[in-house]
């Protein structure tokens, strides 16, 4: 038995507009998703979460993953995954039937696998839930048949998993969740950028909060897909905005400039909001925070999910989202990537 977990992770800075190109400064957060493997001669899928378990032959596993893999090359060429979200949506274990059935074909393995999956990472948040369930399924498998993989071949497997699951993502999540700590992710061709920003910003972040608003009624992908549609000229100028940004927030992490920092995070929530991915729920919150002399913004594609907050008084700050009926989430930002736990 292996025993591998992943953490999940928030932006600081760059949601959006990383998949165009810009550079985005993204942590890793203590919220971990947790995967036992074990052999098996079939494919067994348990989320503990989700209190469900679906048993599959490894040829229904691979053929399933090649269908979803030719389906997304169709709708890449149609410029439109409208129908390969719907198809992965019709099970909430797909994804994980995925991301066994990319692996176990990378690794040339014919055997199954028993995965049993627990998540301290909220589902659908802006958190990097997917990611780190794509990560941690790559490595707990790979590792239980003694198949030695580098973080690159990891995370190089896991964001062929993402693009199933959100279409062109930009592959700043897996990167994030499979490194850790604090990552400076840029997408370019032939090669993403991926730099660990440990050397330059060695202390923990703190006084941030997470709020968790809603769950949001689109996936990653469809508000991925819905930014995509805006007008060319409107959409391109508050994505480079965002991007010069994430390129000022490095600096001022680096001066430890916090009035400046708490500045950049309401200022790329502006452009999120004009993007359309903000909501009413978010709205009210980011204003509250601000009224407080805080910052906010949402994390990861938006439509709800969890709001990145962040005060230099943490009581004040608590007591602003308390009073609007929220459970504030206190966690540490810059932790370990994916690791084993028991092997």
């Amino acid at each position: 038995m292996v025993k591998v977990s992943t953490p999940g992770k928030i932006y600081l800075v760059g949601e959006h507009a990383v998949v165009y190109g810009e550079p985005a400064i993204i942590a890793a957060i203590g919220k971990r998703c947790y995967v036992e493997a074990r052999k098996n001669e079939k494919v067994i899928i348990t989320s503990q979460e989700l209190n469900k378990s679906s048993s599959f032959t490894v040829d229904e596993v691979v053929s399933f993953t090649n269908d979803m893999t030719d389906l997304w090359d169709k709708c890449y060429n149609q410029k439109d995954f409208s129908e390969l979200f719907s198809e992965i949506k019709k099970d909430p274990l797909n994804y994980a039937k995925i991301a066994v059935g990319k692996t176990l074909s990378r690794i040339e393995v014919k055997s199954g696998v028993s995965l049993s999956i627990k998540s301290d990472i909220p589902v659908g948040a802006g958190v990097g839930s997917g990611a780190a369930l794509t990560v941690t399924v790559v490595k707990a498998v790979s590792e239980l048949y003694r198949k030695k993989l580098s973080y690159e071949e990891v995370n190089e497997i896991a964001f062929e998993i993402e693009k199933l699951g959100h279409g062109t993502p930009s592959g700043g999540d897996n990167s994030t969740c499979c490194y850790g700590g604090l990552v400076w992710f840029q997408k370019k061709d032939p090669k993403n950028t991926i730099i660990s920003l440990k050397k330059d910003i060695p202390y923990k972040l703190e006084n941030f909060v997470l709020v968790y608003t809603k769950r949001p009624e689109k996936t990653t992908g469809e508000l991925v897909q819905l930014v995509r549609e805006l007008e060319e000229y409107y959409r391109n100028k508050r994505v480079k905005k965002i991007g010069m940004l994430a390129c000022e927030m490095l600096a001022v992490l680096k001066n430890r400039n916090s009035s400046r920092m708490k500045e950049i995070i309401n200022e790329t929530q502006k452009n999120l909001a004009e993007l359309g991915v903000s909501t009413p729920e978010i709205d009210e919150l980011v204003s509250a925070v601000k009224k407080n002399g805080g910052g906010a913004k949402l994390c990861g594609a938006g439509g709800g999910g969890v709001v990145l907050c962040y005060h230099e008084d943490n009581k004040k700050l608590i007591k602003t989202i308390k009073d609007l009926g929220y459970n504030p989430i206190e966690t540490e930002l810059g932790v370990d990537g994916v690791r084993i736990e028991l092997s």
